[in-house]
């Protein structure tokens, strides 16, 4: 009796362990997400969130330049506030990194494009994003941007 118990706790464990290592950590999700974002992959973007996801940008709020405060919750809203930027692309330059506790935090900077061919226009944002994942979803996707140091990229 005391065998098969042990034997089955045994497997139990040895199960509960591939399991977990067939999981993306919190960093390869948190970098999955960016990826969709920065290419606006909107059905990438989708499959990363769930219902109680939220996308908040703190620094957003009372600023003139940000017509709408920067603050969905849901893949619906957030796709729909990330589509109306008209951002055409996207890339971090990331300077530096950490994981902690289910975030990630992103210290870096942010060129945006709008538009394209001779109508685009490029600006460096200065960034820092934490990303929290649970249960390899995005929960949240929380941005610190510095839009007094952002700038016309050349």
């Amino acid at each position: 009796m005391i065998r098969t118990v042990i034997a089955l706790a045994t497997a139990c464990l040895v199960a509960a362990a591939a399991h977990a290592q067939d999981a993306p950590t919190a960093r390869e999700t948190a970098e999955r997400w960016l990826d969709a974002y920065e290419t606006q992959d909107f059905d990438a973007i989708r499959a990363l969130l769930t219902d109680g996801s939220r996308f908040i940008d703190p620094t957003s709020f009372e600023r003139p330049e940000v017509s709408n405060p920067i603050d969905w919750t849901g893949p619906d809203a957030i796709i729909e506030g990330i589509a109306a930027w008209g951002m055409t692309a996207g890339h971090y330059t990331i300077h530096n990194t950490f994981e902690a506790s289910g975030r990630v935090v992103f210290q870096a900077e942010m060129r945006v494009t709008y538009g394209a061919g001779e109508a685009a226009v490029s600006y460096l944002y200065p960034i820092v994003t934490i990303v929290t994942v649970e249960d390899g979803h995005v929960a949240e996707h929380r941005d610190y941007t510095d839009f007094n140091g952002m700038r016309r990229a050349q």
